[in-house]
């Protein structure tokens, strides 16, 4: 069995907002990601929407409703998460944003993310989502970057300082890392120019997201998109090594949103599992078995 924990779907009813970003780019309505699924046998695929206004429009990406709406007509195949941006019920800290979490987990939703808002998590808004998720045993997926302005993400320095800071006051609080700034931390050379692109050089000694992975219980790894797969694939010894002790915390992933794209993660996963890189029961932790045990409390 596969789970993708980390798709997005277009507009399906406005073709045009897909071309925004790219004019080459076709839309990617909830059939089409279905079709990818079956080429990929990938069983169940969780669907994130994007709200916040960083990728609103610009990205094309359906938003909570819409994905609500696809994973009601096709249960069998799709969970939803809901997008909660920091910012909502009126901008302030104080906002009671369990209230809307327990509306969404009512009617399906399974977590929070991506969250996408590109504010320090020193905020007090962050803190806010950070404490109510904990409350609500809504795990989030975030994606994180070192960069203020001109992208997208949750803002935190090097080794994530901040993140830390969250993750010892909210030890209820289950957050699941994804993109560069996150993933590039795997190599202890890593430097700030290094943060928001995909190295190539080989990594010679272990980064700080060993430390952090080891350090707190309730941090995960998204590995979707090419920035976990580039570092893991790089050396591919430390990336082995960091599927084979944290295969408890990770969820397998594609980041996909395009139709036919390849996922060169799923390839590297399926031949860690060939080459006897990893069990057959680390494989299934990270293909199926945590997001069962995690979202839906499944043990087998």
């Amino acid at each position: 069995m596969i789970v993708d924990i980390h798709t997005h779907i277009t507009y399906g009813k406005y073709p045009q907002f897909s071309k925004l970003v790219d004019q080459n780019r076709k839309d990617f309505p909830v059939k089409a990601l279905l079709k990818e699924m079956d080429s990929d046998g990938i069983d169940i695929s969780v669907l994130l929407p994007l709200v916040n206004p960083e990728n609103d429009g610009y990205f094309g990406v359906a938003g909570n409703i819409e994905c609500l709406e696809a994973a009601r007509k096709y249960p069998e195949r799709l969970v939803s998460f809901c997008n909660i941006d920091p910012r909502c019920m009126l901008n302030t800290p104080k906002a009671d944003l369990g209230k809307l979490m327990r509306i969404y987990k009512d009617l399906g939703c399974r977590g929070i993310g991506e969250i996408c808002a590109n504010l320090p998590l020193e905020s007090p808004l962050y803190d806010n989502l950070f404490r109510h998720a904990a409350e609500e045993d809504m795990p989030i997926l975030f994606h994180f970057t070192g960069q203020a302005g001109g992208t997208y993400g949750a803002i935190d320095a090097m080794h994530f300082p901040a993140l830390q800071k969250l993750l010892k006051k909210y030890p209820h609080a289950k957050v699941i890392g994804h993109a560069m700034a996150f993933w590039n931390e795997i190599d202890g050379d890593m430097k700030e120019s290094d943060r928001e692109t995909y190295p190539k050089n080989q990594i010679k000694k272990k980064g700080y997201l060993f430390t952090m992975m080891d350090k707190h219980p309730n941090i995960y790894g998204d590995i979707s998109a090419g920035s976990c797969y580039n570092a893991l694939s790089r050396t591919p010894e430390v990336g082995h090594s960091f599927l084979k002790r944290f295969n408890k915390k990770l969820f397998f992933g594609t980041d996909r949103f395009t139709p036919k794209t390849p996922s060169p993660i799923l390839n590297f996963m399926k031949e860690a599992l060939k080459n006897k890189k990893l069990t057959k029961n680390e494989y299934d932790n990270i293909m199926y078995k945590n997001f069962k045990r995690i979202f839906t409390g499944e043990t087998k």
